[in-house]
C-alpha cells in the first residue's frame, strides 16, 4: 500500500470509529482509501435506512423554537402508514419529505436530489432514487441509493448503486 494511499484514505464517522467490531485487536491494520471509502459508503447507507425508518410525530411547534426543527426530536421521516401511493398529491409530500429530512439530518451529503421513480399501479411500493456528492475530503464522490417504501408497513430498504 503506497504512502499517499494510506494518507488520503478516508475517516469514518465518529460513531463508526467508536464502534469496535474487533474488540480483542487492540489496533485496526491500516486500510487503503478504496477499503476505507466502501467502508464508509455502507455505513452511510445504513445511517440512511435509519434516517428513513425512524417517525417523526412531532407536528405542530412554537415558532420561537428556532432550533428545534434540526434537533433529535425531528429526526425522521413522518408516518406514511395508510397514505395512497397513487395520489400524485401524496408522492408530492413524500419526496418533499425524504428531501428536506436529508438535508436537516445528513450532513455528509452536497447537491442532494430525491426523484421518485415511475410508479406501478400493481404492488404498493414507492421507489426513491437518492443522488448526492459525499462530502469527503480531499475528493467529494458521487453516490448513489435506491430506496423503496413498502407502503403497507411504512418501512424502507437502502441499497446503493
Amino acid at each position: 500500500m503506497s504512502r499517499s494511499d494510506l494518507e488520503t484514505r478516508v475517516t469514518p464517522s465518529l460513531l463508526d470509529r467508536l464502534i469496535d467490531l474487533d474488540p480483542r485487536m487492540s489496533q485496526e491494520p491500516p486500510k487503503s482509501r478504496s477499503t476505507s471509502l466502501a467502508e464508509l459508503k455502507q455505513a452511510v447507507r445504513r445511517d440512511l435506512e435509519w434516517l428513513l425508518n425512524t417517525r417523526c410525530h412531532i407536528e405542530t411547534l412554537d415558532d420561537r423554537l428556532e432550533e428545534a426543527p434540526r434537533s433529535v426530536a425531528f429526526y425522521g421521516l413522518p408516518d406514511f402508514t395508510g397514505v395512497s401511493v397513487k395520489s400524485p398529491i401524496e408522492q408530492r409530500r413524500m419526496t418533499a419529505a425524504i428531501e428536506s429530512a436529508l438535508k436537516t439530518f445528513e450532513p455528509r451529503f452536497l447537491d442532494l436530489r430525491v426523484e421518485l421513480e415511475p410508479v406501478d399501479n400493481i404492488d404498493r411500493q414507492l421507489r426513491f432514487r437518492i443522488e448526492a456528492t459525499l462530502d469527503i475530503e480531499p475528493t467529494p464522490e458521487p453516490i448513489v441509493f435506491d430506496s423503496v417504501l413498502q407502503a403497507g408497513t411504512g418501512g424502507f430498504s437502502v441499497v446503493e448503486k
